[in-house]
């Protein structure tokens, strides 16, 4: 009896963990998407552009409000501020910090890396009017 006792209670907390631990795996998972979704937007832009743009500063202003975290609490590295030439590789490495939590239970802080890659089209003498800004 005392068996059939201990062995449902260990089956209950083995589904609740099994449950915990799933709905963090989704919500990383889901986190991490959009931040590497983001870093490849902000690296077609400077494929597009040669460099890392006003547009793209303000995409990741958006993307900052979006997910409730604050522009300068994230970290951007990029392959060149300024313009390249035609065929040359870009990219951009964001690290963005996020809280996890279920429910009211504060899994932990933890930063997502997302990386993005692009070749830049940039022609120079073609009339581009883009500013460029430090990230």
């Amino acid at each position: 009896m005392l068996d059939n006792v201990i062995m449902v209670i260990f089956v209950i907390f083995l589904i609740l963990m099994v449950s915990f631990t799933a709905a963090v795996g989704i919500i990383m998972f889901g986190q991490w998407c959009a931040v590497q979704n983001q870093a490849q937007f902000v690296a077609e832009s400077m494929g597009k552009w040669g460099g890392y743009t006003t547009d793209a500063d303000r995409a990741m202003r958006e993307f900052a409000d979006r997910i409730n975290v604050s522009k300068s609490r994230i970290d951007i590295e990029v392959s060149n501020v300024y313009p390249v030439p035609w065929g040359t590789p870009v990219w951009v490495r964001l690290y963005v910090p996020f809280n996890f939590s279920v429910g009211n239970v504060n899994v932990g802080r933890y930063t997502l890396e997302g990386v993005g890659r692009s070749v830049s089209s940039y022609m120079p003498g073609s009339g581009y009017s883009a500013s460029y800004v430090y990230p």
